[in-house]
């Protein structure tokens, strides 16, 4: 299968990353700098882990990702631990010039569904929600989850992004872009589009999750009031397509106003203002739930 040119992933505007072992040995690949920030960091006990929760239906590349993570040969990436009987893998990273451990909590839905591990795990620092491109039904299982996550507040204060794997897949493909897109805006989330087939934003997502968790942590009180002006905002819009009379009265009609307005191109003029106005905020919203370095 061909496949489109749209997908080859350049990795020119990602931030420097590069992944230090536990015991802070250098690969032969890293470079002197980065061998001697490990040296020094030997004997300093381990950053404390963040815990990753994976999420999502069945066979949607949840596993797969991780593992792709483990083996990233732009990250030079690879485990720092693996307890294939809880679930979980880990690996640590050097960041923007501080080294974190991410621990990857990966189970299959046969075992325990995604409710379940939520509440099993009820204080993780991110959580991945993946749904396949190629597949409706893991779509609305992703919206389930996210759901959840709103019901419980989880948004507000914790890393959470909405994964649509198998990227690659275009002839199959059955949820576009700005489905996902729009799902992910309407529940303040981060959105990214990815492909373990063929390593698309793999290492994107890895640095993403990173960067998502050490912002929330970092702006808690901006993170939760971020969260409240988006949630007023969809509120109000919400509330102007369904007036409480419950008639769709539009703006700027007579029934809003006892005052006519004097001319047909003042009327024309506001409304072109309103929408355009509708259009920009949206339009930057979707933006911003694809940028996973801002908040």
């Amino acid at each position: 299968m061909s496949i489109e040119s749209n997908f080859c992933f350049s990795t020119e505007q990602l931030p420097v990353a590069v992944p230090v072992s536990a015991a802070g040995s250098a690969r032969t690949s890293a470079s002197c700098s980065l061998a001697s920030s490990r040296e020094s960091s030997t004997s300093a006990p381990g950053p404390i882990p963040f815990k990753v929760l994976m999420l999502g239906g069945p066979a949607v590349g949840k596993s797969s990702l991780v593992m792709q993570f483990m083996t990233s040969e732009y990250l030079h990436a690879y485990d720092t631990s693996i307890d294939d009987d809880s679930g979980e893998k880990s690996v640590s990273v050097l960041l923007a010039g501080e080294e974190s451990e991410l621990c990857f909590i990966d189970f299959a839905t046969a075992d325990l569904s995604p409710n379940s591990l939520i509440y099993k795990y009820s204080d993780p620092h991110a959580y991945c929600v993946v749904y396949s491109s190629a597949d409706r039904s893991s779509l609305e299982i992703a919206e389930k989850i996210l759901q959840n996550l709103w019901t419980l507040d989880t948004i507000s204060t914790k890393a959470v992004i909405l994964v649509a794997n198998k990227a690659d897949l275009v002839r199959s493909r059955v949820v576009t872009t700005e489905e996902g897109k729009s799902m992910a805006t309407s529940y303040d989330c981060k959105y990214i589009e990815t492909s373990v087939g063929i390593n698309h934003n793999v290492d994107e997502l890895l640095v993403g999750v990173l960067t998502q968790i050490r912002l929330k942590l970092e702006n808690p009180e901006r993170s939760r009031d971020l969260f409240r002006k988006r949630s007023t905002s969809k509120k109000n819009l919400n509330r102007n397509r369904s007036p409480a009379s419950g008639a769709a009265t539009p703006t700027g009609s007579c029934t809003n106003s006892p005052k006519k307005y004097r001319g047909s191109r003042t009327s024309a003029s506001l409304k072109v203002r309103s929408l355009l106005g509708k259009v920009w905020a949206r339009d930057s919203k979707s933006k911003s739930c694809e940028n996973l370095h801002v908040l």
